[in-house]
């Protein structure tokens, strides 16, 4: 790497930004020689805003956790979230930031799967329309007297067509959900399941529990949870995103972060609990996965800064 030039002037917030992540990047990578390290030194004396940047980027490396690794991948997108790059290229990063081995990988006995912000729609051979949502794989099994679907991984909205002499039967790690008619979604994420009733009714099996459910109720099961209670939502919102959209009504920002990350690869990290208290309410476009971040970076004056598939919000 070439040695790098103290400069005159200070540049705008953003470049200052960029330059103070490039500093940790080739300061964590092992090449840097003593000569860059002073620079670096004399580099952060330019301004306070110099400085400033410098302190903001190393507790933004301390706290990510990104190793010598991440220098061959210094190659990246600056700092606006339409430039997070291709799936490939993320995968690969992720596996260095030690989220790639637990990332479902579609199997041969998957019927239907999606990728990462991708919302697909299928008619089955009974007339059920089913809609997965994004990072979704399951696998269908008709017989003469059963239709039965396995989710995988990820969420699934089930319009069943009606078929009183075969029951529809999802089933999702643990839990079996049962119903003849109606419409229903099951979600499975890494430690909890949950399953929602828009119309009709269904039926869930976990463990040594059955519940029934009936429109605009949920059952939600933890990992190790036994038992779950019946909950009164709002399944048109909790379903908006089969319409491309994402409704929250005062959700802790914390909350509506996990649920943007679905929808796009890396990761979003929010330090301050009570900047994660803040109270979110408005309908996201899902059509435009890249710009999320973007619209409430605008509506609510959050910081937000980009790192090779990882969003610092602060």
């Amino acid at each position: 790497m070439p040695e790098r030039a103290v400069m005159p002037s200070t540049p705008s917030p953003d470049d200052l930004d960029d330059q103070a992540i490039d500093w940790q990047t080739l300061l964590h990578s092992g090449e840097a020689s003593a000569r860059q390290r002073l620079d670096y030194q004399r580099w952060q004396q330019l301004s306070p805003a110099h400085k400033t940047a410098a302190q903001e980027a190393e507790a933004l490396w301390a706290d990510i956790g990104l190793t010598a690794s991440a220098e061959q991948h210094r190659a990246r997108p600056r700092r606006r979230a339409y430039r997070w790059a291709n799936g490939l290229a993320a995968g690969l990063l992720l596996a260095v930031l030690g989220y790639g081995a637990t990332d479902y990988v579609p199997s041969w006995s998957d019927t239907h799967h999606t990728g990462v912000g991708q919302r697909q729609q299928w008619l089955l051979s009974d007339g059920t329309r089913v809609t997965l949502n994004s990072a979704t794989a399951l696998s269908v099994d008709f017989t003469g007297t059963q239709r039965s679907v396995t989710l995988r991984k990820g969420e699934a909205l089930f319009e069943l067509a009606d078929d009183p002499s075969r029951p529809f039967v999802v089933q999702a790690g643990q839990d079996r959900v049962a119903a003849k008619n109606g419409v229903f979604s099951v979600r499975r994420d890494a430690g909890q399941t949950r399953i929602l009733v828009a119309s009709g009714a269904a039926q869930v099996q976990h463990q040594a529990q059955t519940l029934e459910l009936q429109p605009n109720q949920q059952a939600l099961y933890q990992a190790g949870q036994a038992v779950a209670e019946r909950q009164q939502v709002d399944a048109n919102a909790l379903t908006a995103w089969q319409r491309g959209k994402l409704i929250f009504n005062r959700k802790p920002l914390q909350e509506v972060l996990a649920e943007l990350e679905r929808y796009q690869y890396g990761r979003i990290v929010l330090p301050d609990a009570t900047l994660g208290a803040m109270q979110i309410s408005g309908v996201f476009d899902l059509n435009d996965p890249q710009n999320l971040l973007h619209t409430l970076e605008q509506r609510y004056g959050l910081n937000i800064t980009y790192l090779p598939f990882v969003a610092w919000v602060h």
